[in-house]
């Protein structure tokens, strides 16, 4: 485990000493500074995981040579101590970034438990930060990971109609990341700081329709007691993403309908319209052409819905992808998984009809099957799909490992076009770190 580093700032020697002395012998790792020209320097030089920081510094020895330090050292928990133990500083201290405030003489239990909340607090801000940095998307691959020509046609149509405001209709089989599509428009448009708001609509009952769309007033029907806003209204100034469009029921298309030649709707009970602004997206894995024929979708929603159509293929249609799918999957787990070289060459051979959702589930259960293990085996993702690991048939003469290299040399270098050689990035969509890549890339003459 790495040490963790103090920052110590006080002018005075005695102080330095002592203080320092004491805090190395509980088992960290303690820089020293008397002044805010050595502060800056040391942490140009260093990253500190706690600062404790005398507020009275030379030229002025006044707590305004400390103040003024604060928001610099905003990267870590700064524990301010002073001699001016006034409600007044302390309250300017904390509002210019401090932690904590301690007065001089310190009690040296008291600093040892602020200093433990402290780094405790650095810790579990590091974990977060590296959890959401696992589980959120990387600009290159707008969580849409593969870099088959499918897929690169596909980002490159988001960040084009991302900023605009017309609707877009997401066609394309289930499981294939048709709500990951209408996020990515979401996160790539002007409306991104503001709501993103999904209506499955294949999962509310008719009956409830109205009332989860457009809200309702209380005492509207029974079991109205209060008040409720609606879906709709959720997502004012933002995004609304009607999945499944074609499963609403022909009463509440029309009513869709007039809310988006409008731009307002009555609530369930309400006597007054509600005026609401969002940009529509919405998804279907069905023929809605073929539903206008049929009488069984309106066709002027329809052609108020479709806007500018944006599929998504079939993982049998860029298989070339199911790789950095199912590593990018297992890198993401609590805790992280890899597979062995057998079970990634399993997974690419086999057909996903289920699509990325299939091949999703598939992983997080055999994850679960691996217990404590950090490898996910063919055995376990055998069992997890309910079949049997037969053997992998593999091209050419070559053994396992040669054909397991010859991919992952592959996929390196795909991952490389794919990102303009953007170290960082290529990790990300392979699911490693930036030094495994490195690493391998040295291994397999890369650059």
């Amino acid at each position: 485990m790495t040490q963790e580093r103090i920052l110590l700032v006080d002018d005075e020697p005695a102080f330095q000493r002592l203080c320092g002395n004491w805090l190395a012998s509980l088992g960290y790792d303690v820089k020293v500074a008397a002044s805010s020209e050595q502060v800056l320097a040391l942490c140009a030089e260093h990253t500190f995981d706690l600062v404790l920081l005398d507020l009275a510094l030379p030229p002025s020895f006044r707590p305004d040579e400390g103040l003024a330090l604060l928001p610099g050292l905003a990267s870590a928990p700064v524990v301010v101590m002073t001699g001016h133990a006034d409600r007044e500083l302390a309250l300017r201290a904390i509002a210019a970034g401090a932690w904590d405030f301690l007065p001089k003489p310190l009690d040296p239990d008291l600093l040892r438990v602020v200093v433990e909340r402290a780094l405790t607090k650095r810790r579990l801000e590091r974990e977060l930060a590296d959890w959401r940095a696992r589980a959120e998307p990387s600009d290159a691959t707008m969580g849409l990971i593969g870099i088959s020509a499918d897929l690169r046609d596909l980002r490159a149509l988001i960040r084009r109609i991302g900023p605009t405001e017309v609707p877009v209709m997401i066609t394309g089989p289930s499981g294939t990341g048709k709500e990951l599509v209408a996020r990515a428009l979401h996160a790539n448009g002007k409306r991104s700081a503001k709501p993103f708001v999904a209506v499955h609509c294949g999962a509310i009952p008719a009956e409830l329709f109205e009332s989860e769309l457009f809200g309702h007033c209380k005492g509207s029907f029974t079991g109205a007691d209060r008040d409720r806003i609606g879906l709709i209204a959720a997502a004012n100034g933002g995004t609304l993403f009607l999945d499944e469009i074609g499963d609403m029921p022909l009463s509440m298309q029309v009513k869709l309908l007039r809310f988006l030649q409008a731009g307002s709707f009555f609530a369930v009970g309400a006597r007054s319209e509600t005026r609401v602004d969002v940009r529509v997206v919405a998804a279907t894995n069905r023929d809605l052409a073929a539903m206008v024929e049929e009488k069984s979708f309106r066709d002027d929603l329809f052609y108020r819905l479709k806007g500018i159509q944006v599929r998504t293929t079939a993982l049998a249609e860029r298989a070339e992808d199911v790789a950095l799918i199912v590593q990018a999957v297992a890198a993401r787990l609590a805790p992280p998984k890899r597979l062995a070289p057998d079970a990634l060459e399993w997974v690419v051979s086999r057909n996903w009809p289920g699509n990325v959702r299939e091949l999703q589930h598939s992983v997080s259960t055999a994850a679960a099957l691996a217990g404590s293990a950090d490898t996910i085996t063919v055995d376990d993702l055998a069992l997890a799909c309910g079949e049997a690991a037969a053997p992998v048939v593999l091209e050419g003469d070559g053994l396992l490992d040669a054909q397991v290299a010859a991919l992952e040399k592959r996929l390196i270098v795909a991952a490389l076009d794919e990102t303009s050689h953007n170290h960082t990035h290529a990790a990300k969509q392979l699911g490693i770190s930036r030094v495994g890549l490195l690493n391998k890339m040295k291994r397999y003459g890369l650059r």
